[in-house]
């Protein structure tokens, strides 16, 4: 792992560095990686970094982006990174998927596709003349039937299977 000060610590890292030295650290941090999976930006997270990008990009734009992210005190995580991050852990065949979605009931189809159009609980309520604890419930359901254990991970789900495809077909889950 190597380190520059720039009102923070730039830190390249490699396979041996781990997100608890990250945390230690007294200064903001920001993470320049060679690995293109998810569990770079995952690390990055967990060790509660300012912000993480690929050496797929060009040098000039990695040092402009750190300097921008130190300087601006934002967030900032490399796109590809955040798309490896957000894929399904598990790889399911189109079918296989497809299988889990259709145990949904349709109202739990309907609250799915509320989640990927990333509406608030309350909202859902109020939208489909509900109790928020009944769209809770619903939620629960969902997460429960995709083997997802989150909002994030039910997106990523629906994303990476196309079902946001099927609603196009399906008004009814509108």
């Amino acid at each position: 792992m190597c380190s520059t000060d720039v009102d923070g610590s730039i830190v390249a890292l490699d396979t041996v560095a781990r997100p608890k030295a990250l945390r230690s650290s007294p200064r903001p941090v920001f993470l320049i990686t060679d690995r293109e999976d998810g569990t770079a930006l995952r690390d990055a997270l967990s060790g509660h970094a300012q912000g993480v990008i690929s050496t797929l990009n060009r040098a000039s734009e990695i040092t402009d982006t750190a300097l921008r992210v130190f300087h601006d005190r934002r967030h900032y995580y490399d796109p590809q990174l955040l798309h490896a991050a957000l894929g399904p852990t598990t790889v399911l065949g189109a079918t296989a998927a497809r299988s889990l979605a259709e145990h949904l009931t349709p109202r739990e189809g309907d609250v799915l596709h509320r989640i990927v159009r990333g509406q608030a609980t309350q909202h859902m309520a109020t939208d489909m003349g509900v109790s928020v604890s009944t769209v809770r419930s619903h939620i629960q359901n969902v997460l429960g039937k995709l083997g997802v254990t989150s909002r994030l991970g039910a997106v990523a789900f629906a994303l990476n299977y196309g079902l946001d495809r099927r609603w196009e077909r399906q008004p009814q889950w509108i």
